[in-house]
């Protein structure tokens, strides 16, 4: 966590308000350009004066070093104010490269994906992992391991497991509060880490898909601030006039920017920010990260000053108070300067007053972590060897529907076997932490697979292996190679390995590179739309979230297909 000090020296300090008041030149001046001015919403021109990391002033300055950018525009950094870095499906030192890249200059993650698979040595791997990177990670404890009772992750996390981590300086809260029912209705276990975090003041993310009236008033008097759940406007208008910040939701399985496109304007901007939440390495890589967010926004009519004020003033502000996401005296120089404001194409990126570039990347962006907790992130299955005979019944099962675009799902019934004519495949969760035995099965109406067979250890939250198919016999074989490579995901056809990519780190990251894992994302994407998957869904991301029991309506787990909405 390179975040700019806390506080100048005294000497830095006297310094600095000499450079503000012009008396001294400047560490660097952008000059003849325009800013943002997140204060009035409005594109200005003047120079922007750096000194100490830190924006010293703007308007007719003079540097000791001083930039021509004619034509171009400086636009705070932008901050994803709500991801999880293990879904990009590489580690952070990795990812922190990218989002660079593509103007991120700071980021609030929940490790609950690899917390759910390794408990508190999960959450002591990403604080390690993001030791010292350019890239600002900032980290909610994570509060739902397991998600709810339906879930059966490798670990469990309770509120006197939080409070060691709730005292560092990078950890600002705990994060999306997904037990809601657990709030609601009092459960001792989920408000004692509410109260925990009230207590040490601190934030509370909050994930509410459906929550409204007496039960959402409920809610947030707990304490919970956000909500990045909401797929309808008079959602997140309900939950914007109980005071709750709303994060629009742009991610690889659910988009939610569309239906929300109306927040992107007074009176509601003030009180929303964009997140990816869950984000595959190559979309970030080929179409953008927070910056594809705002050239979305701004195709769909917003209003470009209230796009990228969104993108970096309302989280800088959420996360760090006055010190970040404006071009103003006293805010860190973190900022992006752009050929193009609608099209949103970067130039490049300043982070702490020092230019991204390559070779700084390379320099800087390295695995902290211990030889312990690498060697325990390597070895996550604990599971025994699946026959297609363990995938099968003669009971008829429940079918989950998939939405489009979307994280809710639909009930469809029941069904006694798979149909390919009608989309109804197999399904089928095996837990792999704990060598329990439970498979949990059931069907799926909506993926449009045509053979064979696919399967991941992404299974959210607990992180189980999914897999979904044509057939129990290709199911069997694709959940025993994932095993066997340590986790990752994979597409079988015919009793044949078609496409793989193995995540070695907890079965849910890769070691290597963006490039290796463009690579294979795009390998095992392109092989399974090849089967039939529907083009209008990520096979993977999708499939992955049918495993979690914190979305209504039916989720599938290791003790089968249930819907979430009842007690």
């Amino acid at each position: 966590m390179n975040y700019a000090k806390k506080h100048l020296t005294e000497s830095e300090y006297k310094d600095f308000i000499e450079v503000s008041a012009g008396l001294k030149p400047a560490d660097l001046v952008f000059e003849n350009g325009t800013y943002l001015d997140v204060f009035t919403n409005s594109f200005k021109k003047g120079n922007v004066a750096l000194c100490h990391g830190l924006i010293a002033g703007i308007g007719n300055y003079k540097g000791n070093t001083a930039i021509d950018i004619t034509g171009k525009t400086i636009v705070p950094g932008f901050v994803d104010g709500h991801i999880h870095i293990e879904s990009t499906t590489v580690v952070p030192h990795i990812f922190a490269k990218e989002a660079l890249k593509h103007g991120t200059t700071a980021i609030l993650t929940d490790p609950h994906e690899i917390a759910n698979v390794m408990g508190t040595d999960g959450i002591r791997y990403m604080l390690e992992a993001s030791k010292d990177l350019p890239l600002d990670i900032f980290f909610m404890v994570p509060s739902c391991v397991p998600s709810c009772k339906y879930d059966e992750s490798g670990a469990k996390i309770l509120a006197k497991d939080m409070e060691e981590f709730l005292s560092f300086d990078s950890v600002l809260g705990i994060a999306e509060m997904m037990d809601y029912a657990g709030v609601i209705n009092r459960k001792k276990t989920v408000l004692d880490k509410t109260y925990l975090a009230k207590k040490m003041d601190k934030l509370i993310d909050g994930h509410a898909p459906l929550v409204t009236n007496k039960d959402l008033m409920a809610y947030i008097s707990a304490g919970v601030l956000t909500d990045h759940e909401c797929a309808t406007m008079d959602e997140a208008l309900e939950k914007l006039s109980a005071g709750m910040l709303i994060m629009i939701r742009e991610g690889t399985a659910a988009q939610n920017l569309e239906a929300l496109i109306s927040l992107c304007k007074e009176p509601y901007a003030s009180r929303c920010m964009f997140c990816t939440d869950d984000r595959h390495i190559n979309d970030i890589m080929d179409f953008g990260h927070i910056d594809n967010i705002i050239r979305k926004a701004i195709k769909l009519g917003a209003d470009p000053a209230i796009a990228y004020k969104t993108a970096s003033f309302t989280a800088g502000k959420y996360i760090n108070q006055n010190k970040r996401g404006a071009i103003s005296p006293g805010y860190l120089a973190d900022f992006v300067i752009l050929y193009d404001v609608k099209g949103v194409e970067v130039e490049c990126v300043y982070k702490n007053g020092v230019k991204i570039t390559d070779e700084y990347l390379n320099k800087t962006c390295k695995n902290t972590v211990s030889d312990e907790l690498i060697n325990k992130s390597h070895n996550t299955f604990f599971m025994p060897a699946i026959k297609k005979e363990m995938l099968e019944s003669k009971e008829k099962l429940r079918v989950l529907g998939l939405v489009s675009g979307q994280l809710l799902t639909t009930d469809e019934g029941t069904a006694a076997k798979i149909s390919v004519n009608d989309d109804i495949l197999k399904a089928a969760v095996v837990e792999r932490h704990k060598n329990t035995g439970h498979i949990g099965l059931g069907f799926i109406k909506g993926y449009g697979l045509k053979s064979g067979a696919i399967a991941t250890s992404v299974a959210h939250d607990a992180h189980n292996i999914i897999a979904i198919g044509t057939n129990e016999e290709d199911m069997a074989l694709a959940i025993n190679e994932l095993k066997n490579m340590g986790g990752g995901m994979i597409v079988y056809d015919k009793g044949k390995i078609k496409a793989s990519y193995p995540l070695t780190v907890a079965g849910l990251m890769s070691e290597t590179s963006a490039e290796y894992a463009k690579k294979k994302l795009c390998e095992i994407h392109e092989a399974a739309y090849a089967l039939g998957v529907n083009k209008g869904i990520d096979p993977f991301m999708t499939l992955s979230f049918t495993a979690l029991p914190v979305i209504p309506k039916l989720r599938i787990t290791t003790h089968g297909v249930h819907d979430v909405t009842e007690a």
